[in-house]
């Protein structure tokens, strides 16, 4: 299948990453929940640059520019030097367990301990607080899309016969 026109790129968006996305954060699975955030942030930063979707080392470049134009500017200060693609996409991708210098945390942050925040050179992320950035983040990038704002690229994809 070849996902060419707006429609099709907001289906694949909302159904295939953020459906995918919220079925794993609402089943509580924290670790694999953190890392598809992340994985998808990836997603979303292949819309905002000049290269093909599957253009082979753009990692740290598309993860910024996700976090820098989609996010809340809290994420691109949290994100200096590409701290949070270093520890939490790369390291959770390729390791399913954060660095030391994270702290992952279900639900919403704590007024003790805020989302992004720092205490004793550890980071506190909490699930519920990525989860509604990285969802306001798709649709940003949905609002993009439906004005034309970004020069779409095709995405070739297999089937996938999933049943609910």
């Amino acid at each position: 299948m070849l996902i060419i026109t707006k429609e099709q790129h907001v289906e694949f968006l909302r159904e295939h990453v953020f459906q995918s996305v919220k079925k794993v954060v609402d089943d509580n699975q924290l670790i694999f929940g953190f890392m598809l955030m992340s994985q998808a942030t990836e997603i979303l930063g292949s819309y905002l640059d000049d290269k093909p979707i599957r253009a082979k080392q753009q990692s740290l470049n598309r993860y910024c520019l996700a976090i820098n134009k989609l996010y809340p500017p809290a994420y691109a200060n949290a994100n200096k030097k590409g701290f949070l693609y270093y520890q939490l996409r790369a390291c959770m991708t390729h390791m399913f367990i954060p660095t030391a210098r994270l702290s992952l945390n279900t639900g919403r942050q704590t007024k003790e301990k805020l989302h992004l925040s720092i205490s004793n050179e550890v980071m506190y992320l909490y699930s519920d607080n990525f989860f509604y950035d990285f969802q306001n983040a798709i649709e940003k990038l949905i609002n993009l899309i439906m004005s034309d704002k970004i020069k779409l690229k095709s995405i070739s994809s297999g089937q996938i016969n999933e049943k609910y």
